[in-house]
């Protein structure tokens, strides 16, 4: 299933206005040397293996679980570094990990890294140089958590999810977005979704600035979007990366993702590098 047509329709009749180069660009896009903001963490992802342990985690458990179908999962082993200055995270087939429970053929599994416990800012300038995946059975994210999102209060202000970009291998549709209140009867969110013809086909910079006031939305420096909706979070979060694979039918054959396909995997997400910047206040002259 795919959106109504008029709703594609209207997303392709925009794509000229957001159309991307194949490249992105390789840098940041914000000038360093601006005295507004300061450089307080970063990522080039060089070396083999693991993540550094000091900035990152990673958890594993059956992120998507199905009774009727694969569960799909979040595995430390699909999270890793490439040796040519990449972080990669994998979609993969794996063997079924609850055959005492069902007995599907297999399981499907991606991964996540996050800095929690690790670092937790509030407010500032987040940017990531990243590709984004061909599969069309899964869809990757770049995002900022909290627990406090659970809070049902009416309100963003003390906990909300900021997806800084969602990316699907099946479109070149990038999506971004703000939940709060919850997941549950309570939850409230807004979102702005966007077609980039060639968005998959090379490096992008996604970036969100967040002051006490709006967030903004940013691609290769272009704004996008932005928003103050549920009130502004005032509320310390964690960087996220990570895949997602469903086959429950609520998810796959809708926007989400297609239905997985092993034979189409492994693919592969890659970030080549993250920077958070926190803003200086200039003082102002006489």
């Amino acid at each position: 299933m795919r959106w109504p047509l008029w709703l594609y329709a209207g997303l392709l009749s925009a794509a000229a206005l957001v159309a991307c180069t194949s490249d992105g660009n390789n840098s940041s896009v914000l000038d360093e040397r601006d005295s507004k903001w300061k450089l307080v963490f970063q990522d080039e992802f060089s070396g083999h293996g693991r993540p550094d342990p000091d900035k990152w985690i990673s958890q594993e458990y059956n992120r998507k679980s199905n009774k009727d179908g694969p569960d799909g999962w979040w595995l430390r082993d699909n999270v890793r570094l490439t040796g040519h200055g990449h972080l990669e995270i994998l979609a993969t087939k794996i063997e079924n990990r609850n055959p005492e429970q069902d007995d599907d053929p297999y399981d499907y599994a991606s991964g996540m890294v996050s800095t929690e416990g690790k670092f937790e800012p509030t407010f500032g300038r987040y940017e990531a140089r990243m590709k984004l995946p061909q599969d069309p059975g899964w869809w990757v994210a770049f995002w900022l958590f909290s627990d406090r999102v659970h809070h049902e209060d009416g309100s963003g202000e003390d906990g909300t999810e900021i997806d800084i970009m969602e990316g699907f291998g099946w479109t070149d549709v990038v999506n971004h977005a703000l939940h709060w209140d919850g997941y549950g009867k309570a939850h409230q969110s807004a979102h702005h979704k966007q077609f980039r013809p060639g968005i998959r086909s090379g490096w992008h910079v996604y970036a969100l600035e967040w002051s006490e006031t709006e967030y903004v939305w940013f691609i290769d420096g272009q704004e996008v979007w932005r928003s103050d909706a549920g009130g502004v979070s005032k509320t310390p979060v964690w960087i996220k990366f990570s895949g997602e694979i469903s086959t429950h039918k609520s998810t796959a054959h809708k926007w989400w993702s297609e239905m997985p396909d092993p034979k189409r995997m492994p693919d592969r997400f890659l970030v080549d590098w993250v920077r958070v910047y926190e803003r200086v206040e200039i003082p102002r002259t006489k």
